[in-house]
């Protein structure tokens, strides 16, 4: 049968022709130009036939994603020059359309990049808007075969499971109706009638062809791409087993000797589709992902005309008015109600620069506050999810772990070598004994199952990344238990990180001047660093009708405002350029004139002096930014510190990171994410201490409560007890698949056992990793 190069349908009796290929239609050359084009041929070689066949769509079918109203339910993020949406492209079904759909830019150059969500069946796609409208990026798409569903996402998820569940229904209706037919053969009946024999049987194989064609075929179609694209998976033996089945049962039916294993091959079908339906139950029950994101530390302050209210950012309604300071990631779509404001994108687009904003305009969830407080009302009800999403969507480091592959390996060659015993087992006993060849090849493939080592990874990972969340740590992905596993340094920060807000001493050096109390109470409350919030509660100033303006805060150094045409300035003797002096925190300052000085005591935090025990198998470090006054302190808490640092630059702090790496040292760095936003982002590990629930630091692999922090030594053990349950897993699965296989070679094993075992050991991994992690305390 000739099949059309781009999409694989039959073609009609009059093909269309070009370039030596044959289309079925005008749809799939136009595509095949459009690819070629656009230096695009090697799409095909990932797999014959891989395309999709383009809708008929009406180019005006788009149209409504140029209703600026319309348009925002699908844009994450948009500015001048780029828009962010995630779409639902159900056409999405090899790796062929995620080389095609990543390549779209290619095609377009107004598509600036595209992401894609395989599982999900999800593209975040980025593209310039000068360039290439919304409407005209759905139209591209549908073009090459890959239709965005505009619609809900769920129905077409339930439309799917509708069609799994009418495969199972089939397959049992064969089941049972073979069974029936073959029953006079379990009583020895039909051997003493041969036409009646002849009669069931055939009834059989009719009641069989459904379950070939249409309950199975997920299977081949599989196994078809595995090995067109000169991979293997787990369907390829599993085909192999239900082609072997059913046609050694033709052959016995057509040659008189009765049903043969029909029975076998319908109960087979039947359940391995029962098995895939638990798995899917199994796993959906047990899901992780969406327990851990409920973790995420994050608060904003609510206004209520002069009264602020902190509250968790899953209780932000439309209409709400918060309050977003410097620094701090809003955490909803929203409108901005003061006159002006500075937000970095970054978060979203991963480039630095910042956007100006003018009152009344839209802010998208995810940008970050440069500068001055803003107030804004919300859009848009918060979801702690949402702000969890982008965070896995932000470049990951390029740091890769063997455990993965590792894993996945072994699966792969798993499956070469089952097939091999398979093969050396059939040719045994067909000189043994023919008749047994079919049942003990095909008990040989199924009962065969790496599905146990692809499972216990993720599945391991995934508790381990509950069980770090409920005690305090949550981590971007399970990905960063494997970098946890690999640390040989561990590097603290000082301020915001060792030491506390709470129980600190803050104390002015020089008379207060109640003239000036309310302006740089103002100007504390702008930033979120540990010395201005002291400065704030120490003045506990009514700030109400105090705005200021040409707000800026240099990391590490200081803030400073105009007001009335003055600038205060609140910081270090270098920011407010005065001689340095060791009993000084900081300058408050007037213009050029000192208005008061401060000397700031912060408090080490509980338990810190317990980390020197628990992490005695790592390399510990300390930088700072500050002076070394609490240098004896730190070294009666911490007496193992190899490196101490102080009076570091947010630079001298990546500076020393890079360093470490270069020396072959796996880095963790621990931080409240202030002044070491840099260092968090190059170590191995970034781990952002959230004392202060208002910050949120997307640099970080993962953020500690504070109250968590000096529990961090068994935080890393319970990550390294993830290889412990790996291990556990992998012994299972070896002695699973060794038992099993003894038992199917010597041919004391069923199909119809092997396609129930099948299943069961994969659920068995999951339930044994899932109670394995859940109870490690």
């Amino acid at each position: 049968m000739s099949t059309c190069f781009h999409c694989g349908d039959e073609l009609p009796s009059k093909p269309i022709s070009f370039q030596e290929k044959e289309f079925c239609c005008s749809g799939c050359k136009t595509v095949y130009e459009l690819l070629s084009n656009s230096n695009l041929g090697s799409f095909y070689q990932f797999e014959k036939n891989a395309g999709v066949k383009p809708s008929s769509k009406s180019k005006d079918t788009f149209l409504f994603l140029e209703i600026p109203e319309l348009q925002q339910k699908y844009i994450q993020y948009q500015d001048q020059h780029q828009i962010k949406t995630t779409l639902f492209l159900p056409s999405i079904h090899c790796s062929s359309c995620v080389y095609l759909l990543e390549n779209l830019h290619k095609i377009n150059p107004g598509v600036l990049g595209v992401l894609v969500h395989f599982t999900k069946r999800e593209a975040t796609i980025t593209f310039d808007p000068k360039r290439i409208q919304f409407s005209a990026l759905a139209s591209l798409l549908d073009r090459i075969g890959y239709t965005p569903n505009f619609g809900n996402k769920e129905e077409a998820q339930k439309k799917i499971n509708k069609q799994f569940l009418y495969k199972l229904g089939v397959a049992g209706f064969g089941f049972g109706s073979i069974m029936l037919w073959s029953f006079p053969e379990y009583l020895g009946i039909a051997t003493d009638n041969p036409e009646f024999r002849s009669f069931t049987s055939y009834l059989s194989l009719i009641f069989s062809i459904p379950v070939l064609v249409y309950s199975a075929s997920e299977y081949y179609i599989s196994a078809w791409k595995a090995i067109r694209t000169k991979t293997i998976n787990l369907d390829v033996p599993i085909t192999i087993g239900i082609i072997a089945l059913y046609f050694e049962s033709v052959w016995s039916i057509l040659n008189a000797d009765g049903p043969g294993y029909m029975d076998s091959f319908a109960s087979f079908i039947f359940f391995l589709l029962i098995g895939k339906w638990f798995q899917n139950k199994t796993y959906a029950s047990l899901s992780f992902e969406r327990d851990y994101t409920s973790y995420f530390p994050v608060a904003v302050n609510r206004l209520n005309g002069n009264e602020k209210e902190i509250i968790a950012i899953e209780k932000i309604k439309p209409d709400d008015v918060i309050e977003i300071r410097n620094e701090e990631v809003i955490p909803c779509d929203s409108k901005l109600l003061s006159e002006e404001a500075l937000i970095d994108y970054s978060f979203v687009t991963g480039e630095s620069e910042t956007i100006p904003k003018q009152k009344g305009d839209f802010i998208y969830a995810g940008g970050k506050v440069i500068g001055a407080k803003i107030s804004v009302i919300a859009l848009k009800e918060a979801k702690r999810s949402q702000l969890t999403e982008i965070w896995n969507q932000t470049q990951q480091k390029s740091n890769q772990t063997e455990g993965s592959s590792y894993q996945e390996k072994l699966a792969h060659y798993f499956l070469w070598i089952i097939l091999g015993i398979a093969l050396i087992s059939g040719t045994s006993w067909f000189l043994i004994d023919p008749s047994n060849v079919t049942n003990i090849v095909v008990s040989i493939l199924i009962v065969a199952c790496p599905c146990a080592l692809a499972l216990s990874t993720p599945f391991t990972y995934g508790n381990i990344t509950r069980v770090l969340g409920r005690k305090g740590l949550y981590l971007k992905n399970a990905l960063v238990i494997e970098q946890m596993n690999e640390i040989t340094d561990v590097v603290f920060d000082k301020t915001g990180t060792l030491t506390t807000t709470e129980n600190t001493t803050l104390s002015f050096l020089d008379p207060i001047q109640k003239k000036d109390v309310k302006v740089f109470g103002a100007l504390a409350d702008y930033s979120t660093h540990p010395v201005s919030k002291a400065i704030f509660e120490q003045l506990n100033p009514s700030i109400a009708s105090i705005q200021l303006t040409d707000f800026r805060e240099v990391k590490g150094q200081g803030i400073e405002a105009t007001f009335e045409g003055k600038t205060y300035r609140i910081g270090s003797a270098q920011f407010c350029k005065q001689p340095s002096d060791p009993k000084v925190t900081s300058f408050l300052m007037i213009d050029r004139e000192i208005w008061n000085r401060c000397i700031f005591k912060p408090s080490f935090r509980e338990g810190i002096e317990t980390l020197n025990q628990t992490l005695k198998h790592y390399h510990l470090h300390l930088i700072s930014g500050d002076q070394n006054h609490d240098l004896p302190k730190i070294k009666s808490l911490l007496p193992d510190l190899r490196e101490i640092h102080f009076n570091l630059s947010p630079q001298d702090k990546s500076n020393y990171i890079e360093q470490l790496q270069k020396s072959g040292k796996k880095v963790m760095m621990i931080g409240d994410g202030l002044n070491d936003a840099g260092a968090l982002g190059l170590a191995h590990v970034g781990i952002a201490v959230s004392e202060n629930i208002f910050r949120f630091t997307p640099a970080s692999d993962a953020i500690v409560e504070a109250k968590s922090l000096s529990n961090l030594g068994n935080l890393l053990a319970i990550a390294q007890y993830s290889k412990k349950i790996l291990k556990i897993s992998l012994v299972f699965s070896l002695l699973y698949n060794l038992i099993g296989l003894s038992i199917a070679i010597s041919g004391h094993l069923s199909p119809l056992v092997a396609a129930i075992l099948m299943p069961i050991s994969s659920i068995t991994v999951v339930f044994l990793t899932t109670f394995l992690s859940l109870s490690k305390k």
